[in-house]
Order: structure tokens, then sequence, then C-alpha cells
């Protein structure tokens, strides 16, 4: 797959929605037939609407890009990274436990939160906030990983 073609969000280079929900259903069936654990991110981009309302849509393209970045240079090759909505995103770890996916997250929360956008005479920081959910510890159904990783961490 290219960046150009589907599966990809045009903004951020991530894959999208469609793409993820397939992953994860195959990430499933692999931990029923090999019992080969993994973990979900979410990451929510928890003021986006105010980015947007405040300083113009740029300026929130601009940020959510950022965000993309911030959660590629955190992630390792083999992990799937998408934006699944406006603000949301959503990480496949393979081979990752509860630890290691919190960690991911406390990290790329702390990262944002360092970094100020000079917007006009304003500095302005991006609000975020994750979740995370393993297989098999909370689930091993999509849809229960899914509800779970949706419960934010912090």
């Amino acid at each position: 797959m290219t960046e150009e073609s589907p599966g990809w969000d045009p903004l951020t280079g991530l894959q999208d929605r469609r793409y993820v929900l397939h992953e994860l259903e195959r990430h499933v069936d692999l931990y029923r037939r090999y019992r080969r654990p993994f973990s979900l991110l979410t990451v929510d981009f928890d003021n986006l609407d105010w980015f947007n309302d405040t300083f113009g849509r740029a300026a929130g393209e601009s940020a959510l890009e950022y965000l993309a970045t911030l959660i590629k240079v955190n992630l390792r090759d083999v992990d799937i990274s998408c934006r699944c909505a406006k603000d949301e995103f959503i990480v496949i770890m393979e081979e990752a436990d509860k630890e290691a996916v919190l960690t991911v997250g406390r990290r790329i929360a702390a990262s944002a939160e360092k970094t100020t956008f000079k917007l006009g005479r304003d500095g302005v920081t991006l609000k975020v906030s994750f979740g995370t959910a393993s297989c098999p510890d909370d689930g091993v159904e999509a849809e229960a990983l899914l509800q779970a990783a949706g419960k934010h961490e912090e």
C-alpha cells in the first residue's frame, strides 16, 4: 500500500480506521490460534475543536500532523498506527504487554504537553489523553479491546 492508496489518512500519513479494524481482527485471530499477545493504545487530541475554533482549521491540522509524528516516533516498526476519527488515533502493538503500552502512552502524552505551538501571540499546548488494552488481559474480542482502550488512563 502506498500513502496515496485507500487505507491511508492523507493529512497524517497514518493508516485509516478501516485498515486498523481489519488488522485488529487479524491480531485477534492470531491470538486465538497461536496465543500471540498484543496491546492497543488509543490517543485522543482533547482540545482539537478548541484549536480549530480559536486559531482556524490550518492550526488544527498542523497540530494533528504533529501529534501523528509524535505517535510515529514513539513506536516500533512492527506497530500499526492509524487516525481513526477526527481527533482519535489507535495503535496496535504486537507482542507488547500492559506495561509497555502504558509506557508508550505516557511518553506520547508527556511529549505533547511539553510542546508549545506559537499561534499569533499565544503559546498553546496540546491536550491529549490515552487508553490502553491488552489481549488477553482485557479481552479476546476486538470490540471488548476497543472498549477497554477507550477508557482513558490519564
